[in-house]
């Protein structure tokens, strides 16, 4: 009983310090589900994997494996919250992806900077910000 008590006090401790981590300025934000990944959040909820990684430093970490059932995370901080997005598909190019959204292959990087200047990390499910608005914040 004790064992009990105290895994839902650590876990509703925790969910409370997520909670109270997300930006002042959080414009959206959404709650973990079982089987979530950052992928799938970004899909969902329209915004870039890139984004989400951004705006919740300090709550998931770079591998995105420390996702957990309840907890809030932010989607997009306002004035800065793309949510014109794409999800990856395979074969996919990022001067490919900027021409079907019209927009340039230099605003499709600069708003995911995340991607190197050649776009060779480039990866299936990976969701983009394909705004032609400049969004994301020199990396």
């Amino acid at each position: 009983m004790f064992g009990l008590l105290a895994t839902l006090a650590f876990a509703a401790t925790t969910a409370f310090q997520a909670q109270a981590a997300l930006p002042a300025n959080c414009d959206r934000s959404a709650t973990v589900a079982t089987g979530d990944t950052c992928n799938g959040i970004s899909a969902t909820h329209n915004v870039s994997t890139y984004q989400l990684a951004a705006v919740n430093t300090g709550i998931i970490d770079p591998n995105c494996d420390n996702l957990y059932v309840g907890e809030v995370i932010c989607l997009g901080i306002t004035g800065q919250d793309c949510s014109t997005t794409y999800v990856v598909q395979y074969n996919d190019t990022c001067v490919g992806i900027a021409g079907v959204h019209n927009i340039s292959e230099n605003t499709l990087l600069k708003n995911n900077p995340n991607l190197n200047q050649i776009c060779t990390n480039l990866y299936p499910d990976e969701v983009l910000c394909v705004s032609s608005t400049i969004y994301a914040q020199s990396a």
